[in-house]
């Protein structure tokens, strides 16, 4: 959906073309409780640049990037457990250890919904478990 709006509010007299569209997160059922796929969004703050390079090499092998330092997926309970152990493993390091560094990940599991405004990265539904 497009919506047709003048930003006048702002100071913009020329009209624009805004992509909205509402979407219900949470959890996909699987054949059985152990293949129910779970909505998941990582977001981190990192300062060290091989630290982040490291974490996101974790990150594109389950998520996609939508931003630079946020990542969502579709994923089963045991990939997020495998995911999350690595990411806390570097995080945790004392090669790569900084009290400053965030990491926060979400799991949705209820109805949860959304509204996203602007283009989105891949209109299709995350349906695979891993990507790479």
């Amino acid at each position: 959906m497009t919506l047709r709006s003048t930003n006048r509010l702002f100071g913009v007299s020329h009209m624009t073309e805004l992509e909205r569209r509402a979407q219900s997160f949470g959890r996909i059922a699987g054949a059985s409780p152990s293949l129910h796929k779970y909505y998941v969004i990582v977001m981190f703050d990192i300062s060290g640049r091989k630290k982040y390079s490291i974490l996101t090499k974790v990150l594109k092998r389950y998520c996609r990037r939508i931003q630079n330092s946020v990542y969502d997926a579709y994923l089963c309970s045991a990939d997020i457990k495998e995911m999350s152990l690595k990411i806390e493993n570097l995080m945790a390091s004392s090669r790569f250890y900084d009290k400053d560094d965030r990491v926060r990940i979400y799991k949705m599991s209820g109805l949860c919904q959304g509204v996203i405004l602007g283009s989105y990265p891949g209109d299709e539904l995350l349906a695979e478990n891993i990507y790479i």
